[in-house]
């Protein structure tokens, strides 16, 4: 049962609160509450970040800044109105119910660290970095996420924005399985983001969700891809790869034999929309 309801205006204030009370921050409400009510958070103290005085969604040289209390809807209609990072609209629209897109952050997802999260996905592939006040530290996303629903936050920190790279003249692909085709928490994902020159692969990023205890990315994979020709054979060295990588667990959603063929289907399927190939569900 909540007791406590705060709402600070400062960077300072809240950090202060946060340390004092122990209590949980929400902007949105739409993980917090429901844990509560399902009993898996037991506080009676929460702090209402909205009122806190903080940036705008905003483009600072090559990039793309995402503060704490920005919603998905506002951040798919930026990227929209601004022509950056155009596969976020593609990811955030799939992210819940317009319900949910009105209300959840992207911020609220990264810090629940679920390698289910959609955005969680996507912040691996624009090498996120997360601003943590009130120390101003900077941390990439992928050490900032320690483990399934770990982060590295100390007592006083909480995360203040996230800033992105701008990455144009991309192709991408996303893609989610699930047992619906609206609400879904994902089985398997894919996000792949592909520069070409030539017919040559100038840069790619892919990342996974769901099919391990992390979001699924090899640096040292794809810059061995730099260079390479495109064509299917070098997408099923790919899609091989990353199935032996992947270490997904069997749940009430899906065995991990069936994540682990996921995994190598999905990479397929993404050379098969991203080159214009005929596609046989």
């Amino acid at each position: 049962m909540i007791k406590n309801y705060f709402r600070p205006k400062t960077i300072d204030e809240l950090s202060e609160l946060k340390l004092k009370t122990k209590g949980y921050l929400f902007s949105g409400g739409t993980d917090l509450f429901v844990k509560l009510r399902a009993g898996t958070i037991d506080t009676d103290t929460v702090i209402d970040t909205k009122y806190l005085n903080s940036k705008k969604i905003e483009i600072t040289g090559n990039k793309l800044f995402i503060p704490i209390n920005a919603t998905y809807s506002e951040l798919r209609m930026f990227v929209k109105q601004n022509n950056v990072n155009n596969m976020l609209e593609n990811i955030v629209k799939t992210i819940g119910s317009p319900m949910i897109r009105n209300r959840g952050t992207p911020v609220g997802n990264i810090s629940n660290a679920s390698p289910a999260g959609d955005f969680v996905l996507a912040s691996y592939l624009f090498n996120a970095q997360v601003i943590i006040e009130p120390t101003s530290r900077k941390l990439p996303v992928k050490d900032f996420i320690k483990g399934p629903g770990k982060i590295d936050l100390r007592e006083n920190e909480f995360v203040y924005g996230i800033e992105l790279e701008i990455l144009n003249d991309y192709k991408f692909y996303f893609e989610k399985v699930g047992r619906r085709n609206a609400m879904i928490i994902s089985i398997a994902s894919i996000g792949l983001l592909l520069k070409e020159k030539d017919n040559k692969i100038d840069d790619i990023r892919i990342a996974f969700g769901s099919v391990a205890s992390y979001i699924l990315r090899d640096e040292n994979l794809e810059k061995s891809l730099i260079g390479e020709t495109i064509n299917e054979e070098l997408f099923k060295h790919i899609a091989i790869e990353y199935q032996k990588l992947s270490s997904p667990i069997t749940d009430v959603r899906a065995t991990k034999e069936y994540r682990k063929s996921l995994v190598h289907n999905l990479v397929i399927k993404a050379y098969n929309n991203l080159f214009e190939k005929v596609v046989k569900e």
